[in-house]
């Protein structure tokens, strides 16, 4: 028999952060959306709440909390911020943190993450690259050895958090060709790259949403960082990146499901107090149905999210599942969460008409900010192929 219930530990957890959302987030939204930034109060309040790094172990400080716990934060908080702006700053600091935390050396552990839990620095993901998204294998970065240590050349692009980690400190987990004589995937390696006044050349984007999530593009530049900045094996990198990438879609999964039923919540009470023709717009059964459809998906979007990293948290610690099945698991739930979300955010703006396509309407707001998760961490084409791949099978993709 499944068991379907949080713990005790857990619900408290829970009511604790959706108190602070209600306190510390909600009310600060607009000032955050007029100032393009992540007001330093919100950012500071989570670190001390233990929302920062919260899979890192006690060891560095931190409160080692399992994937399901942080998913329930991270659904609180996408349903505390429409433009998915403070979600995607948590469901970043806390998917890559966690992989430094398991494939790290002791040496850039006990550096890096007791200032990761406490707030003094950010870390992001430097992946992309502006020839690739995800083709790996057309990555351009190198980060080459020089005795004991690399240097670090070539261009990320796309990256979040950027702004964040200039300003307050950190750096990103990198993905770079370490043995550049290797083809496709194979001499990468991730690697730890602190932000550098002198090494990097950052330029800043504009988003079409998320208006407190900053983002944008560096050239690094003849950057020595030592070796013991390598995470996991060098020139192995591309068989662990994988690892942090699935953390962070099922993550996404859980904020878009959450985003997307308060969206729902809003619409529905507009429905309820706007007459039209005599009665509540909530009286007419076409407006019904479509509510009924939005909650049974998203609630089924929810439940996939939350699935999807038990079983990841089972593969991590057990070994119970394989990775393929857990690609697979995660896949299915960024893919129908994000998907689903955003229609689900459409309909709730439909409903609420003229006032749905205004800048006050948090609607127009998630709307836009979700439409980011059908590409961040994984497009929805790859997660469709990642399906397809683990059902068909590899060698009739």
């Amino acid at each position: 028999m499944l068991d379907y219930t949080f713990s005790e530990e857990q619900e408290l957890l829970r009511k604790t952060v959706r108190e602070f959302c209600a306190r510390e987030i909600t009310p600060r939204i607009k000032d955050m959306m007029s100032q393009r930034k992540i007001p330093q109060e919100i950012k500071d309040g989570m670190a001390k709440m233990g929302l920062l790094g919260m899979a890192i172990p006690e060891k560095y400080g931190g409160p080692g909390y399992d994937p399901v716990t942080i998913g329930i934060v991270a659904e609180e908080i996408g349903r505390a911020d429409p433009t998915v702006s403070i979600p995607v700053f948590f469901l970043v600091d806390n998917a890559w943190s966690y992989l430094v935390a398991k494939y790290g050396s002791e040496q850039l552990k006990s550096e890096l993450l007791p200032d990761i839990v406490k707030g003094k620095k950010y870390l992001g993901i430097a992946s992309t690259e502006p020839a690739f998204g995800s083709d790996v294998a057309s990555m351009k970065t190198v980060a080459i050895r020089k005795g004991n240590k690399l240097v670090v050349n070539g261009e990320k692009s796309y990256i979040s958090l950027v702004r964040d980690i200039k300003e307050q400190g950190g750096g990103f987990v990198t993905v770079a060709k370490t043995d550049p004589t290797k083809p496709g995937t194979s001499g990468t390696s991730l690697v730890y790259l602190p932000y550098s006044e002198t090494n990097f050349d950052m330029t800043y984007l504009e988003e079409m949403g998320r208006e407190g999530s900053s983002w944008g593009a560096f050239k690094i530049k003849d950057q020595e960082i030592p070796e013991h900045y390598i995470i996991g094996k060098e020139n192995q990198g591309f068989k662990i990146v994988h690892e942090g990438f699935e953390f962070a879609r099922a993550i996404i999964a859980v904020i878009s499901a959450g985003a997307a039923l308060e969206s729902i919540q809003r619409g529905v009470n507009y429905l309820k107090e706007r007459v039209a023709f005599g009665k509540p717009l909530s009286k007419f059964q076409g407006l019904q149905f479509q509510v009924a459809d939005n909650v049974a998906k998203m609630e089924t979007a929810l439940d996939l999210g939350y699935k999807a990293l038990w079983v990841y948290d089972q593969e991590q610690r057990f070994g119970t599942y394989t990775r393929f099945q857990v690609s697979k698991e995660v896949a299915k739930a960024k893919l129908l969460s994000t998907t689903w979300a955003f229609d689900a955010v459409n309909d709730a703006l439909q409903w609420q008409g003229a006032f749905g396509y205004s800048k006050d309407c948090p609607e127009e707001w998630a709307l836009r900010g979700i439409r980011s998760f059908q590409l961040a961490e994984g497009s929805r084409e790859i997660m469709k192929q990642i399906v397809a791949r683990e059902t068909i099978g590899k060698e009739f993709i």
